[in-house]
C-alpha cells in the first residue's frame, strides 16, 4: 500500500469480481478507505478479507445491497453515508446482462434498473457527501456498446420486441447520457466531476451470471482477445484519481484518454428527457439549485 490518497474514501459498486474487484484494488493499494459492493454477503466478506490482506489496507469494508432493488439501494446509501460523511468517490461499475427480459423486485426491466437507474439513485443519494470533498468524482462504467444503442422512449422497458443486447446497448447509453446531464445540472466548484468510462473488451463473467449455457459459450468466445479485469481497472481507477483530468467533467474517457461518444449520447434534449424519467422511476427528484437533493412528492 501507497499512502498517496490516504484520507480519500471511495465506494465501489460491483466490486466482488471482474472490473470492480480490481478497482476496489488498485483504489486501496493507493490508500483510500474502500467501501466495496456487491450483492452476495458471503462473496463481500470474502472480497474484503482478500483486499484487506493484499494491499495491506485496513480501511476495506463491503456492504450486501441488491440494486435492482430501489427500497435497497436507499438502504446501501443510507450505510454508506454512516460511514462516510464526506466521499472523495463514487465508481458505479456494477452491470447485468440477461438474454431473456427479466424484471426486478419493482416490476422494471432488470437491465436498466441495474445499469443505469441504480446508479442514478445511488449518486443521487450521495450528493450530499460528494458535495462535502475538494475534488469528488463520480465515475460511471459504461461500455462501446453504447454506440450501438437507442433509447426506445415509448418502452424503455422493451415489453415488446425484447432482445438482451438491445436492452443492454440502451443501458450503457443511458450511462452515457446521465453522466453528460449530471455534469450540465451539477457544475458549481463545490459538485462532483463526472466521468463515463468505456474499460474495452473484457474477459468478465458478466454474460455467466444467470444466463443458459450457450450465452456462456459465446461469451467465453467473444472475449478470448479482450484484456484482464486488472487492465480494464487501470483506466477506470485513472479517472478516480488522476490530477490531470479534475475538474474536466461530463466527458467520455477510453483508454486513459477522452474520445467522442455517439451522437446520440450527446443529446443535451435526451439527456433531459431520461433524467426527468430517471426521477420518475426511482421516486427521487435532483434539484439542480438546492444543496441536497429531496424526496420525490410524486413518488407513488
Amino acid at each position: 500500500m501507497t499512502t498517496t490518497d490516504v484520507g480519500k474514501t471511495a465506494v465501489v459498486t460491483g466490486a466482488t469480481s471482474g472490473i470492480g474487484r480490481e478497482v476496489a484494488s488498485i483504489l486501496a493499494d493507493r490508500g483510500m478507505s474502500v467501501i466495496g459492493i456487491g450483492r452476495s454477503e458471503e462473496r463481500c466478506r470474502r472480497a474484503e478479507a482478500d483486499l484487506r490482506a493484499s494491499s495491506g489496507n485496513p480501511a476495506v469494508e463491503y456492504l450486501e445491497a441488491d440494486l435492482g432493488s430501489r427500497s435497497d439501494v436507499r438502504r446501501l446509501a443510507a450505510g454508506i453515508r454512516e460511514r462516510a460523511p464526506r466521499l472523495d468517490v463514487l465508481v458505479n461499475n456494477a452491470g447485468t446482462f440477461t438474454l431473456t427480459r427479466r424484471l426486478t423486485v419493482d416490476g422494471l426491466e432488470t437491465q436498466l434498473a441495474v445499469n443505469w437507474l441504480a446508479p442514478f439513485l445511488l449518486t443521487g443519494l450521495l450528493m450530499e457527501s460528494l458535495r462535502r470533498s475538494e475534488d469528488a468524482r463520480v465515475v460511471n462504467v459504461s461500455s462501446g456498446s453504447h454506440f450501438s444503442g437507442a433509447m426506445h422512449w415509448k418502452d424503455l422497458g422493451l415489453s415488446r420486441g425484447y432482445h438482451g443486447l438491445k436492452a443492454y446497448d440502451q443501458s450503457k447509453l443511458a450511462m452515457v447520457l446521465f453522466t453528460a446531464e449530471l455534469a450540465r445540472r451539477f457544475f458549481r466548484p463545490s459538485d462532483p466531476s463526472a466521468y463515463a468510462v468505456d474499460p474495452g473488451l473484457v474477459k468478465t463473467e458478466i454474460a455467466a451470471k444467470g444466463n443458459n449455457a450457450l450465452v456462456k459459450l459465446v461469451w467465453k468466445i467473444r472475449t478470448r482477445k479482450g484484456i484482464s479485469p486488472r487492465q480494464a481497472a487501470q483506466s477506470v481507477a485513472w479517472c478516480a484519481y488522476a490530477p490531470s483530468v479534475r475538474g474536466i467533467t461530463g466527458r467520455y474517457w477510453k483508454e486513459q484518454a477522452e474520445v467522442r461518444p455517439s451522437e446520440r449520447a450527446l443529446d443535451p434534449a435526451a439527456g433531459r428527457r431520461l433524467w426527468e424519467i430517471g426521477e420518475g422511476l426511482a421516486g427521487f427528484w435532483w434539484p439542480s439549485a438546492a444543496p441536497d437533493p429531496v424526496p420525490c412528492a410524486r413518488a407513488g
